[in-house]
């Protein structure tokens, strides 16, 4: 691919859904070479999820962009085969296989490392490999229910695949870290992440902070004190943590006695008594139209916007400017939109190079590669190997 700070960096990802396959998205995205695989006669559930046009879904375009893909048998031993000749060539193996699944395919890190012994093979689990919960199915809201996040929400689910997306970005980060010891002399080795860990992980900064010092006086958490306000014809956020910002917010919306109100005068005050400065502040901003609140605001100089429909995303004057929003032509769906990687390198920069593949698209291209002859692939084919 030529792009991209992972550039010569090859990956074999036979993981499903979203916690291990967005973890070769991030590889892919830096300009690492990743070739899904995915199970002959049956559809990865990620391209059955959102809108859809042919095999590509909207969650798809995004997720597997930059890769290419390839139906493969792996539990025939001819497909074993195909997938060790990859696995030697690699540096990188992700499966989220269940707890003892891989092992008993012959692909896990003791079969995989024995012939490439400087791979560095990241297994992803719900729970991790061992313990009560381990072999059972999970998906992200039952991470969100197990994790407090649910709760710390309200009692709903987070309506994102949070949990998912954390433990890839965990996956990534703990595979590039392996990348570097081995460059510098370790060698290959076994990376495992889990979602119950990885968001456990995420969320103990803000939503933990009463239980990290337990004899400290309890303080309300994020998710008591942090709302968009309702206006008159929408909703702002806005948020004023510092005692000067809150003062220049109080003169600027016309209530400069609470400037000094003992309930609200210190940042700490305000944090503990949230419910109260919540009530004081949503009737008074709900008097304002959004445009009256946000200029108020604005001048006041504290963070704060109106809160955009996913429509409205499209037309914000940053997003725009940041040239956030990629609009492309794929063979299948037609017009594009995604969003591109959001760091940028000023001397190994990412770009789109392939679009999300069809299933098994580039099957012939891999196995060519590999020096299979156009016989053997038919007959690979034939006998359901590879599709």
């Amino acid at each position: 691919m030529g792009t991209g700070p992972l550039d010569g960096i090859t990956v074999v990802d036979v993981s499903s859904a979203v916690a291990g396959a967005w973890v070769s998205t991030q590889l892919a995205e830096m300009g690492a070479e990743v070739v899904l695989i995915e199970k002959v006669g049956a559809s990865d559930v990620m391209r059955l999820t959102g809108a859809i046009v042919g095999d590509q879904s909207g969650c798809w375009v995004q997720m597997h962009r930059n890769k290419r893909g390839m139906d493969l048998d792996i539990r025939d031993t001819r497909g074993r085969e195909i997938l060790l000749q990859l696995v030697e060539g690699a540096d990188v193996f992700i499966q989220n296989f269940r707890p003892g699944v891989a092992e008993r395919l012959r692909v896990g890190y003791e079969d995989l490392s024995a012939i490439n012994p400087d791979l560095v093979y990241l297994s992803v689990s719900g729970f991790g490999p061992d313990g009560p919960y381990a072999h059972q199915p999970v998906y992200d809201p039952i991470i969100q229910s197990l994790s407090g996040m649910t709760e710390a929400q309200g009692g709903d689910f987070v309506k994102s695949a949070t949990a998912d997306k954390t433990t890839a970005m965990t996956g990534a980060n703990a595979v590039l870290g392996a990348l570097l010891a081995r460059s510098n002399g370790a060698g290959g080795q076994h990376v495992e992440v889990n979602l119950l860990d990885s968001t456990l992980s995420w969320m103990w900064l803000d939503y933990f902070w009463n239980e990290s010092v337990p004899e400290a006086p309890r303080t309300p958490t994020y998710s008591e004190w942090y709302s968009p306000w309702q206006t008159i014809d929408g909703w702002v956020g806005a948020i004023w943590p510092s005692d000067e910002q809150y003062a220049r917010v109080c003169l600027k919306l016309g209530v400069s006695h609470l400037a000094d109100d003992p309930r609200f005068a210190t940042r700490e005050a305000r944090i503990r008594n949230s419910n109260e400065h919540q009530r004081e502040f949503a009737k008074l901003l709900g008097e304002f139209t959004t445009a009256d609140a946000l200029k108020a605001l604005s001048e006041a100089d504290v963070p704060c916007a109106p809160v955009l429909s996913i429509t409205e995303v499209f037309d914000d004057p940053q997003v725009k400017h940041n040239e956030t929003v990629l609009t492309h032509h794929h063979p299948v769906v037609g017009q594009v939109r995604t969003a591109r990687f959001p760091a940028r390198f000023s001397k190994t920069p990412t770009q789109l190079e392939r679009m999300a593949p069809d299933k098994g698209e580039h099957t012939d291209e891999v196995l060519t590669e590999l020096g299979r002859s156009p016989t053997d692939i038919a007959e690979l084919r034939s006998n359901g190997i590879v599709a």
